[in-house]
């Protein structure tokens, strides 16, 4: 009888107590980590808009969430709130960025790998740049553009200055 319950007893000993030499060691953030609000967008050939209109990039470990207004003037209502006419519509695409997915860092080199964006033909394409943290401040160079054919868009790159907020 004795080695019946004994079974059950390490087991339950081991679940309890020897699990909690296994557990993983605390993990250190990366430098991305956070949440950034958008502070000023310079895109390539053009002059500074500063302050940039609304924008927010999130990074976890190694995900990310990138929405932000590229222009210099706030996005545009609909004349009707949630019914925008076709024209309106164009507009207000226009106006925005949207994307998330997964990114990679080597050394100060950044590829975004989005999973869901404003537009399709960006799924599964990258944009690759480079990246600076300074205390809270983030820098981030949009460098080179691929679609998700491979297909590089010539003549794109644009700097955000970043600050964090959490």
């Amino acid at each position: 009888m004795v080695n019946i319950v004994r079974g059950p007893l390490v087991a339950v000993a081991f679940l309890l107590f020897g699990c909690s030499g296994v557990a993983d060691a605390p993990r250190t953030p990366g430098p991305l980590e956070g949440v950034w609000s958008v502070a000023v967008v310079e895109p390539e050939g053009a002059p500074p808009i500063d302050p940039a209109q609304p924008g927010m990039y999130i990074f976890t470990a190694d995900h990310y969430s990138a929405v932000y207004t590229p222009g210099p003037e706030p996005r545009s209502k609909a004349a009707t709130s949630f019914q925008p006419t076709p024209e309106e519509m164009v507009d207000q695409f226009q106006s925005i960025i949207v994307n998330a997915g997964r990114y990679e860092i080597d050394g100060a080199s950044i590829t975004f790998r989005p999973i869901i964006a404003r537009s399709p033909g960006f799924v599964g394409g990258r944009l690759t740049g480079a990246f600076d943290v300074s205390g809270d401040t983030l820098t981030l160079r949009h460098e080179r553009l691929f679609d998700q054919e491979g297909a590089e868009l010539s003549e794109f790159g644009e700097r955000l200055t970043l600050v964090r907020i959490e």
